[in-house]
């Protein structure tokens, strides 16, 4: 157990949801006493319990840098607060061995009248430094989060970007033995973005264990070896990030509530290259590849504008083709009954190796506003599979004798 960061066995947390009656108002909107909020829990017999949790058994070793994947509502942000004592376990057990630095969201363990120097003294005497130690650092933290004009202002005046700064700067900077960083840095911009994963790289290669959730499966890639997939509180996952990452994917068309708008979607059907777009469609890298989808709008709904997007992924998550009408120039509308929308590749130049396609539709009219995915479609491009990019342009080699 010497390299192990983090171990969980059966690890479970419960949450009770009260029924309407059972609520801190009663039914005319006046506050409920305190005393009779208790006894009405105490009897409450109506309720139903949620596991956000379920028995969840993983180990995660020093030095380790994983991401964690899932839909909304899979349980991720419920296993980081156990993770970091934020919340205790109705079941199971979990070890930690090391100082934890997390950031769960904006503003975590900041009070807003001290000053954002205060608060970055206080945390680190809640994670047991010395204040000789905290001062050592206490510089990079102020370059890092690029606040130094605004360090001695109480942080209520912080905006939701300056608070994600200085906050992951104090839990980087202060050299934890785990990191723990949730959805926090889609507050940054992008160059911070992009600071941010260079440090967490570092740190890591230095030996501190990352655990880091995002909804950015690029940046996942890019930074995370190992991959764990959550769904419904349960871990459904374990191994390399790239098969993380694929799986995660091939949840979502399966899934009821899957991160596409499905309300007022109409039907559909899917063509590739003039053939019903079932199982794996095969291409070679330079085969001209034609999509069409017909789409049958309700009878009700009115002419409005699409923007039609056709987005074709890697195995990992990165967009290797992104193409949309309106950037082309060409606008698209849609309107009651059928209509068939075609796009036209002409050349494919993908590198061999596996890819989902989708057809994304936007219709932004005020009265009746639409977004909607197809189901993502298998593509396998064959060839030789020792090409690493995700482009094959055509090319040529040559070579010619020169004198010296």
């Amino acid at each position: 157990m010497a390299n192990v960061a983090i171990a969980a066995e059966g690890l479970s947390k419960r949450y009770y949801i009260p029924s309407p009656h059972e609520t801190d108002t009663s039914a005319d909107g006046s506050a409920v006493p305190a005393s009779r909020l208790r006894l009405r829990r105490r009897r409450a017999t109506s309720g139903t319990w949620i596991d956000a949790v379920a028995d969840l058994t993983f180990q995660i070793d020093h030095g380790e840098a994983v991401g964690l994947i899932g839909r909304n509502g899979a349980g991720k942000s419920t296993l980081l607060k156990l993770l970091s004592r934020v919340t205790r376990p109705t079941a199971g057990h979990v070890d930690v061995y090391g100082r934890v630095g997390a950031l769960l969201e904006v503003g975590t363990g900041f009070h807003p009248e001290l000053t954002g120097r205060e608060n970055a003294f206080l945390s680190g005497a809640i994670l047991g430094m010395s204040r000789r130690d905290i001062s050592t650092r206490f510089d990079d933290i102020v370059e890092f989060a690029e606040i130094a004009p605004f360090i001695d202002m109480p942080v209520k005046h912080y905006s939701s970007g300056m608070f994600a700064r200085l906050g992951f700067a104090v839990a980087a900077f202060l050299r934890p033995a785990i990191l723990i960083v949730d959805e926090i840095l889609a507050v940054g911009d992008l160059p911070f973005q992009a600071k941010c994963l260079a440090h967490m790289r570092q740190l890591s290669a230095d030996g501190t264990t990352v655990l880091f959730v995002s909804h950015n499966l690029l940046a996942m890639a890019d930074f995370c070896s190992r991959g764990l997939v959550m769904a419904d509180g349960h871990l459904t996952f374990d191994g390399p990030m790239s098969e993380a990452i694929s799986g995660y994917r091939r949840m979502l068309p399966a899934s009821a509530a899957s991160d596409a708008a499905t309300e007022g979607r109409p039907s559909h059907e899917l063509r590739v290259n003039g053939r019903p777009a079932v199982g794996t469609i095969e291409c070679r890298p330079h085969d001209a590849l034609e999509v069409e989808v017909d789409v049958d709008h309700p009878r009700d709904a009115g002419l409005s504008e699409v923007v039609l997007n056709l987005v074709i992924e890697a195995a990992d998550g990165r967009k290797a083709i992104h193409l949309r009408n309106d950037i082309a120039g060409t606008g698209l509308t849609i309107g009651p009954g059928g209509t068939t929308f075609t796009i036209a590749i002409d050349d494919l130049s993908l590198a061999p190796g596996a890819y989902t396609m989708l057809l994304r539709f936007v219709s932004l009219r005020a009265d009746r506003p639409v977004i909607w995915d197809t189901d993502r479609l298998q593509v396998l491009i064959v060839g030789d599979q020792r090409l690493a990019s995700l482009v094959q342009p055509r090319y040529r080699f040559s070579q010619r004798a020169g004198s010296l």
